[in-house]
């Protein structure tokens, strides 16, 4: 299954858990108002921003888990237009052994949000190695949560590196 379908379920499975949990008999015709009104309108309606903060309640939910994991969060960017978008940025403070990441999915439970997310951090943790720069230190990993999720590593300047030389870039006289 692709990440997208994956996240298009998982969205259509938490409107469908709000509107189980509300009076069908009360809110079944302004709900179908609502849907048809905002599935062609430019701006997030009331459906969108559900979902977007049920979505934001799961993850925020689950921070302690990604600390056990030993993935600090960093900040989270929540983006709101056409298609929302929650990005949770995490910093790798501590590795964790293969049979610890495997407790910790089994600790994520039926939260297959989460899972996504803690398979995507302990995949992007061994990102790390991929660029080989005395320059560039591994600083972050960045996860977009949209229909279509991604995520980034970030590499950033190292912090004194000022006198460093990449063996490559002097010159040879």
């Amino acid at each position: 299954m692709s990440l997208k379908s994956f996240f298009n379920r998982f969205l259509s499975s938490r409107t469908a858990a709000s509107h189980d949990s509300t009076d069908s008999s009360s809110t079944s015709d302004h709900s179908n108002t609502a849907n048809s009104a905002n599935s062609s309108s430019p701006v997030m309606g009331e459906m969108g921003m559900e979902k977007l903060k049920a979505v934001i309640d799961e993850v925020t939910s689950s921070f302690p888990l990604f600390e056990k994991a030993g993935f600090h969060v960093e900040e989270v960017q929540v983006e709101i237009g056409m298609t929302p978008k929650l990005m949770p940025r995490f910093k790798q403070v501590k590795e964790v052994s293969v049979s610890e990441q495997e407790a910790l999915l089994q600790q994520a439970g039926e939260k297959k949000l989460v899972k996504f997310m803690l398979i995507s951090l302990f995949k992007s943790s061994k990102m790390k190695n991929l660029i080989n720069d005395p320059k560039l230190d591994f600083h972050g990993i960045e996860i977009d949560l949209t229909a279509v999720p991604s995520v980034r590593s970030i590499f950033r300047s190292a912090k004194n590196c000022d006198n460093v030389v990449r063996l490559d870039s002097h010159d040879h006289h």
